[in-house]
């Protein structure tokens, strides 16, 4: 996991399907992404075969949506875009109908195992189906007495196989889901624990690290106003991050109007000092921390009104809407140099929005007359 010496109760983690869900699914960045520090480390990385189907399932779910809205974007624009003779069409082919495309989730998967480091448990090689149909006729968890009993065989499969792969490799295992059948077959479980948040759970993987010294030190610091070269370096990260986002643009007018596209820029930043430790080598950290941010927004708009001889719309001209956005959001914030040096000799190697707006209302928009 690290480069640093640890000490801790657990030997393995698990990540369950609703964590990713949570994490919208984002293997290759944010909070998912830094599972890679578990690639070479002591503390197995476990996936059960159960999960590692859901999470494939659950990916070409969205893919399929991103591509159905892909191509609806790209039939909209045909009349100017992809018109008979366009050089384009080639290309609109090649996204909408490539075969990439099709194999994008197990692609995605495989990588982000390889990567991770995770082991996929077969769970055939750890529970027979006599034990399944066993808990399930005696209502032990995950199992419960009311309710749909069929829904919990995925977690039952999962639950009882890590439980007897850590029987066997005399092991304790992490686990991080957010789901009630995992929280009732843990609570009665001697060698599976549970945690529902993912940056508290890899957080406790760090906690007996000299770098917890360090998150506690630069806490004091902000706490104190004493950290003004590590929040310039980061506000000049925020800079390049969030210039020129790409939301949806809102407003309201009496008027049809059509977005013409927006800018936007970095504004202000008020971060909380209290840290959570992600991942850890040697001379570098990653943190996460929350954070409420002010952006500038532009946006550009042209405007119709309906003739009311004719009946057809005619343009009356465009305008510019500006406007101030505020939002919440973590960051992950990768530092390097001396650990155990003064707070602002830290070098803020990249700073990571995990969350942006998705749209920008810009509200009432009337002509520049």
């Amino acid at each position: 996991m690290n480069e640093t010496q640890i000490n801790l109760k657990y030997d393995a983690i698990v990540i369950d399907t609703s964590i990713f869900d949570g994490n919208a699914l984002r293997l290759e960045s944010g909070m998912l992404g830094k599972l890679k520090q578990f690639k070479d480390g002591p503390i197995d990385f476990i996936m059960p075969d159960i999960v590692k189907n859901e999470i494939q399932s659950h990916l070409e779910k969205k893919i399929k949506i991103a591509r159905n809205a892909l191509e609806k974007s790209i039939n909209d624009a045909s009349d100017h875009l992809f018109f008979d003779g366009s050089a384009l069409n080639d290309a609109k082919q090649h996204l909408i109908n490539s075969d990439e495309i099709e194999n994008l989730a197990k692609l995605r998967l495989d990588n982000f195992i390889d990567s991770s480091g995770a082991w996929v448990l077969e769970s055939n090689d750890f529970i027979s189906v006599g034990e399944l149909v066993n808990k399930y006729f005696n209502n032990e968890p995950p199992f419960s007495e009311t309710g749909k009993k069929k829904n919990e065989f995925p977690d039952a499969i999962a639950l009882m196989a890590l439980e007897k792969w850590a029987e066997q490799k005399n092991k304790k295992i992490l686990a991080i889901a957010k789901d009630g059948d995992w929280e009732s077959f843990c609570k009665l479980s001697e060698r599976i624990d549970c945690q529902s948040n993912l940056a508290e759970g890899l957080a406790i993987f760090n906690q007996a690290n000299a770098p917890f010294a360090l998150k506690n030190m630069l806490s004091e610091a902000l706490y104190a106003d004493e950290a003004f070269d590590f929040l310039s370096q980061i506000e000049s990260h925020l800079e390049d991050e969030l210039y020129d986002l790409t939301p949806d643009q809102e407003a309201d007018s009496v008027y049809y109007w059509v977005p013409e596209g927006s800018t936007t820029s970095f504004d202000s930043l008020i971060l909380d000092p209290d840290f959570k430790i992600i991942d850890v080598a040697k001379e570098l950290i990653v943190l996460e921390g929350q954070a409420s941010i002010t952006i500038n927004a532009e946006g550009e708009f042209s405007l119709s009104a309906e003739d009311p001889i004719n009946c057809e719309y005619m343009s009356i001209g465009g305008v510019t809407a500006q406007t101030k956005v505020d939002f919440e959001t973590e960051l992950l914030i990768t530092i390097s140099g001396q650990l155990d040096g003064n707070v602002n000799d830290f070098e803020v190697k990249s700073v990571e929005v995990v969350d942006t707006p998705h749209s920008i209302n810009y509200g009432l928009i009337e002509p520049d007359f």
